[in-house]
């Protein structure tokens, strides 16, 4: 009795993988050796193999079943040591399923997605964005870095969370920093002061291109500054883009009160509702602006501008470069078929 108690705790105690091979030797000799004590009823170690599977898992479906006296005494002897050994398995699997489930809802695993989407900082902008992007893309990965969240701030299947200081390399190793398609580093809470939260998001940006030069990766990052005085110093560290949201509001509400209406148009610009921004790649046929755009009129698109020059329309005539980046307006429906 002692010994068999022994026995269950070093069991108990085994880690997963020694427990994994344990219970697979097992199996596969007590197939084999139940073969071998009864030939005539189990005519194959096959069907030892599914006599030992629905013992060990307390199926017992009775089809096969030892009728010597020593396959009985096998028999009882798998009955203790195998659904003993596979309880504990079971157990133990199920056990790693909950824990590793629980360490991803905390942020403590690393990233394995890749042409993700990174948000850093978690804020009320942050939540707008995420859910914009779920709603809009229905193949997006976005991942959430943040050091204040205790766990993810939305279960779903397309958003993954890491958790830790976003200015670290190691944090940005585990968002999978170097197989992102963009990131996102939203100003951090309001009550810090404009050079305070912009020194904070230009920190990270730093070492957003630190690890970019490392690892030889250009990282796109979008940055929101709080004060349109410091744009200097993110263009420096090779910021693409920037979002000023006081500047913004201010010049929107200026033109809203000139030309009424305005506001309607940036909200469907700016959501997945009615007419929308998007961007395509150059086609093989077209060969000037001109032909994009009258290519594009046909389709009901409207051809904006280039990357970021919106002058294209007075150099309708010029060749299309091979890295342009097209940037059209028009529905859902419409984008699909062009793209």
């Amino acid at each position: 009795m002692i010994f068999f108690k022994r026995l269950w705790i070093k069991t108990m105690q085994m880690n997963g993988w020694t427990l994994f091979f344990g219970t697979t030797t097992l199996i596969l000799f007590s197939s084999y050796f139940i073969h071998y004590l009864e030939p005539e009823t189990f005519t194959t170690p096959f069907d030892g193999l599914w006599w030992t599977m629905t013992t060990v898992v307390t199926v017992g479906y009775g089809d096969l079943s030892p009728v010597t006296m020593k396959g009985k005494i096998f028999a009882m002897f798998l009955y203790v040591m195998g659904i003993g050994l596979m309880t504990i398995f079971i157990g133990k699997f199920v056990d790693s399923l909950t824990l590793r489930k629980r360490l991803r809802e905390e942020g403590k695993l690393k990233v394995s997605v890749k042409n993700h989407i990174i948000l850093i900082n978690w804020t009320k902008k942050t939540e707008i964005a995420l859910n914009e992007l779920l709603s809009t893309f229905q193949n997006i990965h976005v991942v959430i870095v943040d050091d204040a969240l205790k766990k993810t701030p939305l279960l779903h299947e397309r958003v993954e969370f890491v958790s830790g200081d976003p200015a670290s390399e190691e944090t940005l190793q585990k968002a999978n920093i170097l197989e992102c398609k963009s990131v996102m580093i939203f100003s951090p809470s309001s009550h810090l002061k404009a050079t305070e939260a912009d020194g904070h998001t230009l920190l990270i940006a730093s070492i957003l291109e630190g690890v970019g030069k490392k690892y030889g990766k250009n990282i796109y990052t979008v940055c929101e500054i709080s004060d349109s005085k410091h744009i200097q110093a993110f263009t420096n560290v090779n910021v693409e883009e920037f979002i000023m949201p006081n500047d913004m509001a201010a010049h929107l509400a200026a033109r809203s009160i000139l030309f009424n209406g305005t506001t309607n148009i940036i909200h469907q610009l700016t959501s997945n509702v009615g007419h929308d921004l998007y961007h395509v790649p150059k086609k093989t046929e077209w060969k000037t602006f001109g032909d994009a755009k009258r290519a594009l009129d046909e389709k009901g698109a409207v051809l904006i501008a280039n990357h970021h020059d919106m002058s294209i329309h007075q150099k309708l005539d010029e060749p299309i470069p091979e890295d342009a980046k097209l940037f059209i307006i028009c529905d859902e429906k419409t984008y699909h078929s062009i793209s």
